[in-house]
């Protein structure tokens, strides 16, 4: 019994060890140029251990977007808490703060997501792409059921999926439009910037699509 338990928490640790290396991975190459002898070297083990947990290379991206997924899914709520009490401005401001707060804590899902988002041709067949879709959807229903919203369904949705795409290219691909910009990615700067951008281009359609009245509320 002894015996038992020490290889199946043995075995537990062996494959997170394998995702967090494999997370590195994904996260600096796309899905296609990605390897798993990348991983065992990112891990520091030999990679026939990575066959024996993931036989396959897709099996391994899709745990690994799968994991990455249901990290966001616990912050997703937590971002719109008390957003109803405050001004439409001010809780647009606050919800980037909270979504810049995740991305610098776990930079890994954005910056996977523009790995591999502009390399894919056959998307229904991708790894992981069933459930990049589910998150999108469930983005979606969390905004719908967050939010007052006037407007009709698809012009939510067209903002959603906007804000989603624009944001993930500005929070992933943060080392390259931080040299366009002649800015460090990790600077005060460059974070100022794109959240008064995603401000200057999101708070005016924000503001036809929901119901918030501004009077009485927190400035």
């Amino acid at each position: 019994m002894g015996d038992d338990w020490k290889n199946t928490r043995k075995g537990e640790n062996t494959r997170k060890r394998i995702l967090q290396a494999a997370r590195k991975v994904f996260s600096n190459h796309p899905y296609h140029s990605a390897s798993v002898r990348m991983v065992g070297k990112a891990g520091n083990f030999d990679h026939p251990i990575i066959h024996y947990y993931f036989p396959k290379k897709a099996g391994l991206f899709d745990a690994v977007v799968d994991e990455l997924l249901d990290e966001i899914k616990v912050f997703t709520n937590s971002w719109y808490k008390d957003l109803e009490t405050m001004t439409i401005g001010k809780s647009f401001s606050l919800f980037l703060d909270r979504l810049f707060e995740f991305h610098f804590n776990a930079p890994d899902l954005f910056r996977l997501l523009m790995q591999n988002t502009a390399h894919v041709e056959d998307y229904a067949n991708f790894p992981g792409a069933e459930r990049y879709t589910a998150f999108q959807e469930n983005f979606l229903k969390t905004f719908k059921d967050k939010i007052p919203y006037t407007a009709p369904q698809e012009d939510v949705r067209r903002f959603v999926f906007s804000f989603t795409v624009v944001a993930t290219n500005y929070l992933g691909a943060s080392s390259t439009y931080a040299q366009f910009l002649g800015l460090e990615a990790t600077s005060s700067e460059y974070w100022a910037w794109v959240k008064e951008t995603l401000m200057f281009i999101f708070l005016p359609r924000l503001r036809k699509i929901i119901i918030f009245a501004d009077e009485n509320k927190e400035e």
